[in-house]
């Protein structure tokens, strides 16, 4: 996630037109088109609802707008951000169990800590994250616990996070679709069922899965703060199979000790999430 994105986006929020939006930023439309496609995938949700005209925000994007506004002091560094050519990436990698709320709220503490630095954020599976971290390709994650350190790591609790089994209300005669999310190979990524049926649906991404549940009558597990607002709503119940609490942990390269406050405000606000 860059400023660029940040004010790409609420360029097109303001106007309600990517063609509007393009040509008040001085841009082609492709792209603005390729610049939110990269904020949500580093959001790991849609920010505007597909095929609307004018341009809507989806439920997360109403969310993220009221947030994005915020940085409008930070938004008139662009210029200076853009013509700083030496200046770092960060690159922060956020485990798929991870909520889009955490997520958005982590970007933010994130581009308000570091305006001029250059962010690279996005979602990955658990063992996926440890080989990047290991290799030196990202600089911290918010994840799972690993089995061993690697010892130009360092790692401190944020907290559990809890998983629930949740379904679409259905009407009588119809029956539920099992879904879940998958991992790069294909495996369930917190599936705590004794089985998954071989008719059963995945997903690259919670808020995928959460959309189809909704959609399509499915069935299955997901992290309770993605979809705590779709139950309030009565648009999900719970199947009563209770709840599973994992772990998660920051963990960052050894580079980043020399910003002590970053990480403790990064880690103060991920423990605000747990459950």
């Amino acid at each position: 996630m860059t400023l660029d994105q940040i004010i790409t986006f609420v360029a097109i929020a303001h106007s309600g037109s990517m063609r509007k939006a393009a040509r008040a930023l001085g841009k082609s439309q492709p792209a603005i088109t390729s610049a939110i496609h990269r904020l949500e995938a580093s959001l790991g949700a849609d920010v505007f609802i597909k095929g609307t005209r004018p341009v809507r925000l989806s439920e997360f994007g109403q969310r993220f707008y009221r947030q994005a506004t915020e940085l409008e002091n930070l938004l008139h560094l662009t210029e200076t951000f853009s013509q700083c050519q030496t200046a770092e990436t960060l690159r922060v990698c956020f485990e798929q169990g991870v909520s889009e709320q955490e997520i958005s709220a982590l970007s933010m503490l994130l581009l308000r800590e570091c305006p001029l630095r250059s962010l690279d954020l996005f979602s990955a599976e658990n063992n996926e994250i440890q080989r990047l971290l290991v290799k030196q390709e990202i600089d911290m994650a918010i994840t799972l616990p690993f089995q061993h350190l690697a010892p130009h790591l360092h790692s401190e609790s944020v907290g559990q996070r809890e998983f629930i089994e949740v379904c679409s209300p259905i009407t009588q005669g119809q029956a539920h679709r099992e879904m879940f999310v998958h991992g790069p190979k294909g495996q369930p990524l917190w599936h705590f069922a004794e089985e998954i049926p071989t008719n059963a649906l995945s997903f690259n991404q919670p808020a995928q899965m959460l959309r189809a549940i909704l959609t399509f009558h499915g069935k299955g597990w997901l992290p309770k703060a993605q979809v705590a607002s779709a139950i309030d709503a009565c648009q999900l119940v719970t199947t009563g199979r209770g709840s599973v609490s994992m772990e998660y942990r920051l963990i960052w390269h050894h580079t980043l000790q020399r910003e002590r406050r970053l990480l403790t405000k990064l880690a103060q606000l991920s423990r605000s999430f747990q459950l």
